[in-house]
């Protein structure tokens, strides 16, 4: 009992009360008016029943205290901060808008601010820092907002808002795009022009040529955008075109597929080397190679094969000369308005032919080439706009349909 009331006097002591908390995270986001809100992380003392913590700048609008379990808090202000009623919490989670930390003089704003830990600083879109009173930890750019991580002690930075042309600003976009340069170097990918382009910045900024240093630094980032895109893009079309070899070969279509194979080395090759447009293409060709490979006929297989192509041949002739009445092809292009012009020139063909043609018919009538046609149909079977099949040892690609405009869901494998 005598435990228990010493136990109960000493939570309830002057000291006690006065308590102690640990700063854990900071981050002050700045916005264009220069008011800043303050998202501050502090662990706690469960046992103790309320705590004063000192917070940034003498305005707290908008304040809210949260537990570890994003229960609200009591509290009241006190001078130079808060007294919150903390007994059983393990931290509190403080977030407030002040106008208090920002100052302005001309064009220029200067933020400042005591900071107990390394504190995140995010200034408004479009900022060009030009002054620090210390070197950050780190320094990014999070859509167009300038991030800089800044260790503890008193932090002072001048910026302004829409000043391009600065060696801040213009660090800050270099800094960015070397970031998406390793970034992609660690995928293994290769980037010579992208690099050249980023030391091209470099060597601006060292000659005081800040505008350009942006430029150069933004396309950079671009170029680095463009590469991984394309590397990305080719390695979808190798695993595609691998894929399609393997299964051509477990069902004893060999016959062309030697062709799809040294097809699908040289875009191997072509990756390795960095060149992933050429890489993609050669892998496109590939895959379709695989695709159209046939199994080898037997002699006496061959009237028997003649005839059932004649017959697939006839089949579809008719077919054609029938026409296919049912499908409304420009009620069908309103429902995907995003499909590119060849996109739809080869479904009204399809339309007009009744509602189905060979691969070979399509590159004939279009003058395409073998690798810009099996990307198109590629794209409208992904779409659920088509099905391919297998007639003859040709590519078949038919209209998909419910009743007289929709398009079914899901695909046949391609060609």
């Amino acid at each position: 009992m005598w435990s228990l009331l010493l136990i109960l006097l000493t939570l309830l002591s002057p000291q006690a009360q006065q308590g102690a908390y640990t700063p854990l995270e900071l981050t002050f986001k700045v916005y264009e008016d220069g008011y800043v809100t303050v998202d501050y992380l502090v662990s706690l003392d469960p046992t103790r029943v309320e705590v004063n913590i000192t917070l940034f700048g003498l305005i707290y609008q908008d304040l809210i205290v949260e537990d570890q379990e994003g229960l609200p808090l009591n509290y009241s202000q006190v001078e130079g901060g808060i007294r919150v009623e903390s007994l059983g919490s393990t931290s509190a989670h403080i977030t407030y808008t002040t106008p208090d930390l920002t100052n302005k003089s001309g064009r220029l704003w200067l933020f400042s601010v005591q900071a107990p830990i390394s504190t995140t600083l995010i200034l408004p879109e479009g900022s060009a820092i030009t002054g620090l009173n210390q070197v950050p930890l780190s320094l990014t750019m999070v859509d167009d907002s300038p991030l800089l991580i800044m260790p503890p002690g008193p932090i002072e930075v001048y910026y302004a808002i829409g000043l391009v042309g600065t060696r801040e600003h213009a660090l800050a976009l270099i800094k960015e795009a070397e970031a998406e340069l390793e970034e992609a170097k660690a995928e293994g990918l290769l980037l010579g022009e992208a690099e050249a382009l980023l030391q091209e910045a470099y060597k601006a900024l060292e000659e005081g040529r800040y505008t350009q240093a942006e430029e150069f630094a933004s396309k950079a980032m671009e170029r680095v955008e463009e590469i991984v895109e394309e590397a990305r893009g080719a390695m979808e079309a190798i695993k595609g075109a691998e894929e399609a070899i393997a299964k051509a070969r477990e069902e004893g279509r060999t016959r062309g597929l030697e062709e799809a194979e040294a097809l699908l080395k040289q875009a191997s090759e072509a990756y390795e080397a960095g060149n992933y447009g050429e890489a993609e293409a050669l892998a496109l060709q590939a895959e379709g190679m695989a695709e159209e490979a046939s199994r080898p006929p037997t002699p006496y297989l061959y009237a028997l094969v003649g005839g059932l192509a004649a017959a697939a041949a006839l089949a579809l002739l008719l077919s054609r000369r029938r026409g296919d009445r049912g499908v409304d092809v420009e009620g069908l292009l309103e429902e995907h308005p995003h499909l590119r012009f060849e996109d739809r020139e080869v479904l009204r063909f399809l339309a007009e032919v009744g509602g189905e043609a060979f691969a070979s018919d399509i590159r004939e009538r279009f003058k395409m080439p073998r690798t810009s046609a099996w990307r198109l149909i590629r794209r409208l079977e992904r779409e659920g706009l088509i099905e391919v099949r297998k007639v003859g040892g040709q590519s078949l690609i038919k209209l998909r349909r419910v009743g007289g405009t929709g398009v079914s869901e899901g695909s046949a494998g391609f060609l």
